[in-house]
Formats: structure tokens, C-alpha cells, sequence
């Protein structure tokens, strides 16, 4: 008496020679030799196992060999179904990801519920058409390999990642299974990361914003400098059309265009100026509302007639064929310091992840156009220092010289900086009468300041009479500088 197994070989063999159309009970008795009653309990055994199924034609039963048992369990009615299979199908239809399976010739045998929902029933197509279409895109080449590679057995399985016909960035793990009848069919894993992918390009591109901003800062030494370096790596990051930093003063309550660029020129020099006031009045109101302001064409949102920018913003979108409008108020530690203008042409607008991006980095913006305000005082005084006619000079708590200006070299008969620099200030000058000269320094850090007549002592050591005013810097932790000016007499 043959066993199981093979009875259950002869069955699986019996069936396709039959051919396609499939096999009854009693054909299937006829080429095995197996009475009816034992045929029919083998026959539900191995459809229990998924490797038979049936189609029922009137009363009778047509059995076939699953070469899709995936397919078959997905196709077939829920009261066809065996309890394993019920309990398989609500599994796979669960998954929050694709399962796919193709043939040796890329031929999609099944698609889950995932995929259906994504590309529509697809089964009996080409892989690579239903899926990428006809083009190429980026890494379908490499991925196609993979597969071929898995089909000519040099691999057993493989991941690559993907873009779709419809632009989704698919995660793709496919790998060969054997059919119950012994062919062997591609199972494929497939899921769409593309918001996953977005996420790590927003982060990417962030970082990549902040390094690109740290370095324009330090390179910079002017505000429009600064400005036009920002509006060009922004534009390579996210791309866009035309872009305007605007600057406000705080003393004059004023804005000012510190750097553009995209804009076409304008001969008419008094179109230019109305041009600058649509958009001083945009970037002025995303300064007010401390709000970024989006005006997309064609969109409306509720009370957007109401602002002040909104008739600003259709002129502007009329006068260069804008699709979109963004300006993004500049502003750190709750100081206003200007604001960011990114103008889209027809058919171009930003992403939600581009506005992120620019929301993202305009604090940083903000505090790298506050450094530079800063720097630019600093200059502004340094200079007016430098090229005053009285001497000036600077020395740490030990009273020893940090700076001193060209003045107070020709005051003391010094050529170069380096001859006094390091020194104690003390060297420079004696009292007049009473307490020695280091006692003026112990006043300073008393007092804060002090001021009174010296004998200055020239650099060949003659003397000559002089009026001193020093006062000392604090810092957050403390003195930091004494700094003098000396007149002489």
C-alpha cells in the first residue's frame, strides 16, 4: 500500500496532465488508482496544506495544483476557504506592507491588499511595466539585476531602494520560494518609505542649511554680504526663482533690501520703487504678525483679504507670473531683525518640507544678521578709535597694555605696537604727587573710573604733561579691560 506522501505525489502529478483546464475526482481516480472515498480525504488534506485548490463548476469540483497558493487564497470565496487559510488571508490583508509574487518571467502572480490599494489590480502583468512604468528612474537598473540575479540563481535574495511610476521611494525585499508543484516564483516585500525618506532629506538638508549659514557668517563682513550668500545656498538646497532678504532697523523702524536675486531687470526705475514697496509691506507684515505668510495663486484662505499684504501679494504674483509667495519673519530671541522673501513662478511651488526647511533655519538667519550688526558697530568704532587724535589705549586687570591706538604711539615717540603691547601701562606715566602710579588702577577697580593729571614718560624718557580718563569694562564674570584716553597738556 503506498503512503502518504506518495499518494499525495501521484495526486499532484495526476492533475496537470490533465491539463489546464484542471481535474475532477473521478479522473483523478482513474490515473491513481485510488477509491474514491481515500482520494477525497487526500484531496482536502492537501488542500488544507495550500498546495491544491478547486473551482466548483455546477456541483462538481475542478482541482488544480496552486502554483500561487497566495493568489488562490486571496481570489477564492471566504466560504471556500479553509479555517488555516481564513486565518492566513486576514493576516496578509493586515500587514502594513506589500506582498508581492512573481513568476520566472516577471510576471505578477499575486498582489496584496497594500499594493492593490497603491497600483489597482495588476496581476498577470509585467512586473516592471505595472510598477515603474517605462521609463528608468534612478536605481530601477541596479534593482532590475537583482531580480535577474535571483531568477539565474547567482543570488538568493535582495534589497534595493527604489523610485515608482508615481515618484514613491519603495523599500524592495524580494527573494525565491518554491511552489508546492516544485517551480519557483519571486516573493517580494514592498514598502513606500517615501515620507520616511522625506524626513531624512528634511534632516539632511537642514543640517546642510545650518553648516552652509555657519560658514557664510564666518566669512562674512557685511550684512548684504551675508544676505546674498544665504539667498544663494538656499536656492541650490530648495531651489525657487526670486528670493529678497529685507532688514530692519530698529532706531529708524525702517526696512531695507540687503540682497536679491532672480529678478529681472527693471528700466523703469519708478516701477522698480513700487515693486520694493509691495515688497517691504509683505515683509513688514510677516515682521508684525511674527508668522510665516504663505500666498499660494488660486488659493484662499479664510480671512486673507483682510491683511494688509494681500494686495501686495497680487500685484507681485501679476508682475512676475507667480504661483507662490513666502515670507518668513528673521527673528531670535524674540528680536525682529528682518525677514525672508522666496518668490515661485507659475507651476513651481514650494514643499511642505522646503517651508519646514526655511522655517527651520530663519533663526539661525536671524542671529548670524545679529552677529554681523554687531561686527559692524564694533568696526564703526574700532575705526572711530583708531583714527582719533587723542591716544587710547586698553589693559587687562594686571594692567598690562592689550591695544593702544596709533595716537598714543606718536604721544609716547613709539613706532610700532609690538614696543609697548605686554607692558604695564604704569611704565607710561607717573603721578604727579602723592600715591604711586599703580594706585590709579586700584581706584579704577574700586570706583569704576578715574581721572586726573599724570606725567607721561616718552619711549627716549623725556616728560610731558597729560590728562587721563580711564574706566573699567565689566563683563559677565567680572572686569574684563580698563580702557583710557590721554590728553596731553
Amino acid at each position: 500500500m503506498d503512503s502518504e506522501e506518495e499518494a499525495f505525489d501521484k495526486i499532484i502529478n495526476a492533475i496537470p496532465s490533465m491539463g489546464e483546464t484542471g481535474a475532477t475526482i473521478d479522473e483523478i481516480s482513474k490515473i491513481t488508482h485510488l477509491e474514491r472515498h481515500t482520494l477525497s480525504k487526500y484531496l482536502n488534506r492537501l488542500r488544507a496544506e495550500g498546495r491544491i485548490s478547486y473551482k466548483r463548476i455546477g456541483r462538481a469540483k475542478v482541482w488544480f495544483v496552486s502554483k500561487a497558493p497566495l493568489q488562490h487564497i486571496f481570489r477564492s470565496r471566504e466560504e471556500d476557504l479553509t479555517y488555516t487559510e481564513k486565518i492566513f488571508s486576514r493576516i496578509l490583508s493586515d500587514i502594513p506592507e506589500g506582498v508581492l509574487v512573481l513568476d520566472f518571467d516577471y510576471n505578477i502572480m499575486f498582489m496584496s491588499r497594500y499594493l492593490l490599494a497603491l497600483y489597482g489590480d495588476r496581476v498577470g502583468q509585467k512586473y516592471y511595466q505595472a510598477i515603474f512604468g517605462a521609463g528608468i528612474g534612478e536605481g530601477l537598473e541596479a534593482h532590475q539585476n537583482q531580480i535577474k540575479g535571483i531568477i539565474d540563481g547567482s543570488l538568493e535574495e535582495a534589497e534595493s531602494q527604489v523610485e515608482d511610476k508615481e515618484g514613491r521611494i519603495l523599500e524592495i525585499k524580494a527573494r525565491k520560494v518554491e511552489n508546492p508543484d516544485g517551480s519557483f516564483s519571486i516573493i517580494a516585500i514592498i514598502r513606500d518609505i517615501s515620507e520616511k525618506v522625506g524626513r531624512e532629506e528634511r534632516i539632511k538638508n537642514l543640517s546642510e542649511l545650518h553648516k552652509l549659514l555657519g560658514e557664510a557668517v564666518n566669512r562674512s563682513y557685511t550684512i548684504d554680504q551675508l544676505c546674498s550668500t544665504i539667498l544663494g545656498n538656499l536656492c541650490v538646497v530648495i531651489g525657487y526663482d526670486m528670493g529678497d532678504i529685507w532688514i530692519y532697523n530698529h532706531e529708524s523702524n525702517l526696512l531695507s533690501c540687503s540682497a536679491q536675486v532672480g529678478y529681472p531687470r527693471m528700466g523703469d526705475r519708478g516701477k522698480g520703487d513700487t515693486v520694493d514697496e509691495w515688497k517691504r509691506g509683505i515683509a513688514r507684515a510677516a515682521i508684525i504678525s511674527k508668522e510665516p505668510i504663505f500666498f499660494v495663486k488660486g488659493e484662499m484662505k479664510e480671512g486673507m483679504k483682510a491683511h494688509s499684504y494681500y494686495n501686495y501679494a497680487l500685484e507681485l504674483a501679476a508682475e512676475y507670473d507667480l504661483q507662490g509667495l513666502y515670507a518668513i519673519p528673521l527673528r531670535t530671541k524674540g528680536e525682529p531683525h528682518g525677514a525672508l522673501l522666496i518668490l515661485t513662478k507659475r507651476g513651481r511651488t514650494l514643499s511642505e518640507e522646503d517651508i519646514s526647511l526655511l522655517e527651520g533655519i530663519s533663526e539661525g538667519i536671524a542671529g548670524g544678521i545679529a552677529k554681523i550688526k554687531v561686527e559692524e558697530e564694533l568696526r564703526v568704532k574700532a575705526n572711530a578709535v583708531e583714527i582719533s587724535i587723542n591716544a587710547v589705549l586698553m589693559a587687562d586687570t594686571e594692567g598690562k597694555l592689550t591695544y593702544v591706538n596709533p595716537a598714543f604711539l606718536k604721544m609716547w615717540g613709539y613706532d610700532r605696537e609690538n614696543e609697548v603691547l605686554g607692558r604695564f601701562c604704569t611704565e607710561f606715566w607717573r603721578q604727579i604727587e602723592g600715591a604711586g602710579a599703580e594706585d590709579i588702577l586700584i581706584a579704577v577697580q574700586e570706583k569704576g573710573d578715574w581721572e586726573g593729571e599724570l606725567i607721561g614718560v616718552r619711549k627716549d624718557g623725556s616728560k610731558f604733561k597729560l590728562r587721563l580718563s580711564a574706566s573699567l569694562i565689566i563683563g559677565k564674570k567680572g572686569p574684563l579691560q580698563f580702557v583710557a584716553v590721554a590728553v596731553a597738556e
